[in-house]
């Protein structure tokens, strides 16, 4: 698993306190976790250790399960799987879960996410998406006015106007509508916003089209 990190990942850790009799019901449950683990999306793995506990003749187990991000990591601890998992797992071995954070996992990922610079992809998605309607506003009401004027100086009016609508209205505004895109990674929304992007572009070109064919 360590040679897919990228330093963007969360990692969550789960210690238990087993007794020697429990440690193969232990590390079956801990298989369980991690195959009923891997149909969820961003899944990394996960890293099993014991350490012998001397006091009690048992073990102190650790597990850390990896995600691609925070989110994705919630989306696992929260769901009916594993929650059926635990519970199972609890009545039949008669020992309880309790949770820590890995140490500086937290500030380690929420660093990364700071310094993630925007795909260049998405913004120039955006922009496609406030421009074409733009400049076609712009040339249908424009056609009695800009349109008269020399090819040359249309553009340069035109052109002026359009930056300035998307720059500073349309594409901020885009921004704050699709700023959850903007800053993950996640496959499915990657899927989900830029289906709506290529969506908006279609019932624009369908509404304009109407204009040209009346």
């Amino acid at each position: 698993m360590a040679s897919r990190l990228t330093g963007e990942e969360f990692i969550y850790t789960f210690k238990s306190e087993i007794t020697d009799l429990q440690l193969d019901g232990y590390e079956k449950l801990q298989e369980r976790m991690n195959h009923a683990a891997m149909a969820f999306e961003g899944y990394l793995g996960q890293d099993l250790s014991f350490t012998p506990c001397l006091s009690s003749n048992g073990f102190s187990c650790t597990a850390r399960v990896t995600f691609t991000s925070l989110e994705l990591c919630l989306a696992w601890l929260d769901s009916t799987e594993r929650r059926q998992i635990l519970n199972e797992a609890e009545t039949i071995l008669d020992y309880k879960y309790y949770s820590m954070l890995e140490p500086h996992s937290f500030d380690q990922w929420l660093d990364s996410r700071r310094g993630m610079p925007t795909p260049v992809w998405k913004i120039n998605l955006l922009v496609w998406l406030a421009l074409y309607p733009s400049v076609m506003i712009l040339i249908v009401i424009g056609d009695g006015s800009l349109g008269r004027l020399p090819l040359p100086l249309n553009m340069l009016i035109s052109n002026a106007i359009t930056v300035a609508i998307t720059g500073w209205w349309l594409v901020p505004w885009l921004s704050r509508r699709y700023e959850n895109w903007l800053k993950t990674n996640s496959r499915r929304l990657d899927l989900i916003y830029t289906t709506s992007v290529f969506g908006f572009l279609l019932l624009f070109m369908l509404f304009f089209s109407s204009f040209f064919e009346a």
